[in-house]
This record gives C-alpha cells, structure tokens and sequence, in this order.
C-alpha cells in the first residue's frame, strides 16, 4: 500500500473511531499515558483528539512526509464529520517568528548585543 493510501486508511479509521465515539453519547475514558516520541519517529498520519465540554471534537491530523495539517470537527450528538481546514505547513515551519508583537526576537536580540557592547 502506498503511503498517500495508508495515511488515507489511517485518517479514516481513526475519524470513523472518534465519530463511533461521539456517537455513543460521548462517553469518553481518559487515555492511557502515551511515551514520548521525537519528532523522527512519528508515523504518517499522526491524530490528536481535542475534547472540550460543549464543544465539537476536535481531531488533528498532521503528515510528517507531505508536512499537511488537517483539522476536523466531530459532532458529539450525530457522530457527523466536517473538515474544518487542510493546509500544508512545509514554509510555515520555516520562519523564525510569527505573531508580529514587539518584542520580536530580533529586537531583543539587538538589545542584548547592545548591551553587552557586540
């Protein structure tokens, strides 16, 4: 199976799982300790659950191999799955900053070099 395929059946599955979920009155356990994993060893397809009290959940998918970033909201009553957002985020997680607040760290940078007579 080629990779876009998997990451596709993995999506699927587990949004259907998280619709199943949803669907069964929202009755949720809390999840077991996950171990840590550096960011080398994710597999396609990685998903977090966001699960707040009155809201939709909330479900993220991230592709570590096409670096796309996927958002979808899972209706807790009717178990119905929208897709918020889709974006690729290869350029996004090249830049040094964005918020645009002062601050920026190449003010505080320039301040320390002052100060420190660089």
């Amino acid at each position: 199976m080629r990779s876009g395929q998997r990451w596709t059946v993995l999506v699927v599955g587990a949004l259907i799982a998280g619709s199943w979920i949803a669907h069964a009155g929202g009755q949720q356990q809390q999840p077991a300790e996950l171990p840590k994993l550096n960011p080398n060893q994710l597999l396609s397809g990685c998903m977090q659950v966001v699960s707040t009290p009155g809201e939709p959940m909330a479900a993220v998918v991230y592709d570590p191999q096409q670096q796309v970033l996927g958002v979808y909201h899972i209706d807790r009553k009717t178990g119905e799955i929208e897709l918020k957002s889709i974006r690729q985020i290869q350029w996004d997680l090249q830049m040094l900053h964005h918020q645009g607040k002062a601050p920026l760290p190449e003010d505080i940078k320039k301040g320390l070099e002052g100060a420190r007579g660089h």
